[in-house]
Formats: C-alpha cells, structure tokens, sequence
C-alpha cells in the first residue's frame, strides 16, 4: 500500500483502525501522520485525543491505557508507537509473551481508536507483530519519492513559503540536489532544507531564478562531473579544467574523479548506441537504470560526441588509471593530459 492510498482512505471518510508505516522518508512519514491527526483530532483536543507512545516504552498496559481512553466529546483517538524495536530487531525490549499479549490486543481496537506504528528503520516482514499488522491492518511503505512527485512537492514547499519556481527550475534544483541520484542518501528533509536557504537568501523577492539555485545549493560529484565531460564535447578545455579544479578543491580524490569521469564515458556510450537502436529516451533510462529525466540529460550530452570517440575515450582512461596505480604518472598530473587529450580528440 502505498502513502497516497491512505490519504485517499482519509479523504473519504475510510481510514482503517491499524497501520504499519515504514521506510526511509522519515520526513513523509510525520507529514502523513500530521495529515491524519488534522482530520481526525479536532482541535484543541489534541492533550485529550491523540498520544505518541516511544517503542522503548510500549507494553500492553500502556497500549491499552493509550488505546482505550475514551475520546473526549465522542470523538476519535489516534495513538502512535514510534520504533518498537519488535518490528525489525533481533534484540527488542518487549520479550515474547508481552509481544504476543500486544498482537492479541491489536487485533481487537476499540471502535473509536485508530493505531499507528511508525518505524525509521527496516522492518523484518518475518516477525510475527509484522504479520499480525498485515492481517488485521495494512502496511505502508515510504520511499523516496518519484521524479514526478518530487517536483511537485518542491513546487508545494515553495508555494508553503510564499516563494513561486518554475518547473525548469525545479529539474535544475533536483538536479543539483541529488536526491533521486542512485545511492543518495538525502531525504525530503535535505530538499526542504535547500529550499529554506534558497527562500532565505532571496527575502522579499518571490520568484526564483537559476542564478538563485546555483549561489545557494552546493553541486554534488555527479552534476560537476556531467559539467566537465560537458565542457569536453564542447571542446572547451579552459572549463573543464576549471571544473576539475572545483572538484578536486571540494576534496575528492583524483583517483575517484577518474572513476567517475569513466563512468560517465560510459553512460554516454550506452545512450549513444541504444539510440542508434532506435529507443526512446523513457526506454533507455530503463535499460540504463537511471532516472527518465537523467536519461534525457545524457542524450542531450551525447550529441556532442560520436561512438568511436567515446570509445576512445573510456581506452584513455582504462589507461591512465592504470598509469596511476603503477605510479607512472601524477595523479593530478594524469587527469589534466587526459582532459587535454579528450579536449583534442
């Protein structure tokens, strides 16, 4: 079940008494929740109808004193139990029978109660309080969010602020964020971070302009290094040494700046060859395993260059990389005759 499901089951008046939330969007997570208490808890009654409960401090008798509370004014009570380490430790706080009494107990909530378990960490869909959820609830899982739905959010969070950006803008902003890049390890709350310093920095003015984006928000490794090989098909030797030499003074190392210049080569072979096969930019993000957007990004890159260059290419720096580890050459020295090299080539 996905986050837009329960919203949906809100909206209409549907919500279930019994949920299980987890993934790695802490940040989604507390706004969903939020959304929830909203509709469910009338105001003012928040001390009399809602309760948050740490997972270090969850057993049956603080569960049913929680759960079965009358709410005031006959309203509805919404209960949280934040991390109970049940749901994915091997070693957890609650032994066996106080575990088994908790999923005995869920499985009968007072008509008026609605249960929430959150956890920031990986659950173990094997542990039984996880199936007693599955049975008598619904899990819900909180990744990152989509392109599509990123861009809408930044869109939101801006508008939250009084701020207004393009949707050029916002690509550009992803983009340097890095949020949706493979491995990133940045959530929702990083963007929403970025975006406070951009609305900070512009004060009164309420439209973002690139220029806005750029002062404020550090470029990661991967969008400076799709600048310099930029620079490269460009032919444009003087700005792609001076992008070397931002990245090497953000304190990479030349020998992962290598790597990832290589890597790079590589995309941009891939991309060359799948669309001389006649495939759409959508399908190529597949066959790549990147973004659609991402894809797009390398097309247009690749342009610049034909097959037997970038073939030329990733043989260059196979080479040099091994120059490098042999001591052959100076690391440094090494990646700007090799820029130099693809500046001519």
């Amino acid at each position: 079940m996905e986050y837009k499901d329960v919203l949906e089951e809100l909206k209409r008046d549907q919500l279930g008494h019994l949920y299980l939330f987890h993934g790695i969007e802490k940040f989604h997570i507390e706004y969903t929740l939020q959304k929830i208490k909203e509709k469910i808890v009338s105001e003012g009654l928040e001390n009399l109808n809602f309760q948050v409960i740490e997972g270090k401090d969850a057993n049956l008798d603080t569960l049913k004193n929680a759960c079965e509370t009358t709410p005031f004014l006959r309203g509805k009570r919404m209960v949280i139990i934040k991390d109970l380490e049940n749901l994915y430790s091997k070693k957890s706080n609650t032994k066996e029978d106080e575990e088994n009494k908790l999923i005995k107990y869920i499985e009968n909530l007072p008509e008026y109660t609605h249960l929430f378990f959150s956890s920031m960490e990986p659950i173990d869909s094997r542990k039984k309080i996880v199936k007693a959820i599955a049975k008598n609830g619904k899990i819900v899982e909180f990744p990152k969010l989509s392109s599509k739905d990123l861009s809408r959010w930044i869109q939101k969070t801006f508008l939250k602020y009084k701020k207004e950006i393009s949707e050029k803008q916002v690509h550009v902003l992803m983009e340097t964020i890095g949020y949706l890049d493979k491995n990133s390890v940045k959530n929702l709350q990083d963007v929403e971070n970025e975006i406070k310093k951009i609305c900070n920095y512009i004060g009164d003015r309420t439209n973002i302009t690139n220029q806005d984006i750029e002062i404020m928000t550090p470029k990661n490794l991967d969008n400076n290094i799709f600048s310099l090989v930029e620079a490269i098909g460009l032919k444009n030797g003087g700005k792609a040494f001076t992008f070397l030499n931002d990245i090497l003074l953000d304190g990479e190392s030349e020998i992962r700046v290598l790597h990832m210049i290589s890597r790079q080569f590589r995309f941009l072979y891939q991309v060359k060859l799948l669309e001389k096969q006649g495939y759409t930019s959508t399908a190529i993000a597949s066959k790549i395993n990147v973004q659609a957007y991402v894809a797009k990004k390398f097309l247009s890159q690749a342009m610049n260059f034909d097959v037997f260059t970038l073939e030329n290419a990733m043989k260059q720096c196979l080479q040099t990389d091994i120059d490098m580890k042999k001591g052959k050459i100076a690391h440094r020295l090494g990646i700007e005759i090799l820029i130099s090299k693809f500046v001519h080539l």
